[in-house]
């Protein structure tokens, strides 16, 4: 994601910055009260108290306002993590928790699986955000599945990076699956996928065998 230079931290270009973050916060609200297809840049103006000419200015079409609106929800719902060594051995609990504990509005799980197949299309605006989010997220649970193998909780000939790809399409595709059937255990399935696919349950067994107490 490209990084903000000295000049972006006053005047005019603090200004614009704030104007942008004000466009984005009004584009997210509408998604949240109606949805991502009832935004309109008439209504974006008069949420954030401007023109529809500056918001073109900044965000061109609809899609950028869209795009604008999901990293926004991002950026809301972003909390500072702890010590990744601590997320990584607790991440199966600590993933219910997020998924029981923190509950969207339905409306933006929505526009992030709509942006999502549409940012696979050359040039369209969400590409670039996706793959910076996509990038950012292997990186992320790849790291956490290499502090999992190492305390002996995943798998240890599993290439992290490949693990992490997978969780990830596995909870998007179950998350549209719950967008569509809300009554699918979101929660519960995630966390699952994440035990299989790190072999969490594969090391436990072994554990038990090789436990002189209890194994063979």
């Amino acid at each position: 994601m490209p990084t903000t230079g000295e000049r972006g931290t006053r005047g005019p270009y603090a200004r614009s910055a704030q104007r942008r973050a004000e466009i984005a916060a009004a584009v997210f609200d509408i998604v949240v009260d109606k949805g991502h297809d009832k935004v309109t840049t008439a209504e974006v103006a008069e949420r954030s108290a401007t023109s529809e000419a500056t918001v073109l200015y900044h965000f061109p079409t609809r899609d950028h306002l869209l795009v604008a609106a999901l990293a926004h929800a991002a950026d809301t719902a972003a909390a500072p993590l702890p010590a990744l060594i601590e997320v990584a051995e607790n991440l199966p609990e600590n993933l219910h928790a997020f998924l029981g504990d923190w509950a969207p509005p339905a409306n933006i799980p929505r526009l992030y699986a709509v942006l999502a197949a549409q940012a696979t299309t050359p040039g369209h605006p969400a590409r670039e955000y996706f793959a910076y989010h996509y990038a950012r997220a292997v990186d992320t649970y790849a790291e956490l599945v290499r502090h999992r193998q190492a305390a002996g909780a995943a798998h240890p000939g599993l290439d992290p990076a490949d693990v992490a790809r997978q969780f990830l399409a596995t909870w998007d595709g179950l998350q549209a699956q719950w967008l569509i059937d809300p009554s699918v255990p979101l929660a519960d399935l995630v966390v699952a996928a994440f035990r299989r696919l790190t072999g969490q349950n594969w090391m436990r067994v072994r554990d038990h065998l090789l436990d002189p107490n209890t194994g063979i």
